[in-house]
């Protein structure tokens, strides 16, 4: 039996190439969103599980996600002032 690869908060910054910090800022976004029930588009996807209190991912769903990403620049940055 073949275990799924687990990614770490960490594991997931050096992927998308941010640090970590924006990362763990990412999770605890995504899962406010969850919460609310306004789950949004490009949020991090809930952990597959907890190791103690560190959340994992599996490396498919990773995968996926990073698919679905918005590309960089997707929120139009600040309006041009005038």
């Amino acid at each position: 039996m073949t275990t799924a690869k687990l990614l770490t908060l960490s594991d997931i910054a050096e992927r998308i190439d941010v640090g970590v910090d924006s990362i763990r800022v990412y999770h605890q976004r995504a899962s406010k969103n969850r919460r609310d029930g306004n789950p949004r588009p490009g949020d991090l996807p809930a952990p597959d599980r907890y190791y103690g209190r560190s959340p994992v991912w599996k490396l498919a769903q990773i995968m996926a996600w990073e698919r679905s990403r918005p590309g960089r620049g997707a929120g139009g940055g600040r309006k041009p002032t005038s």
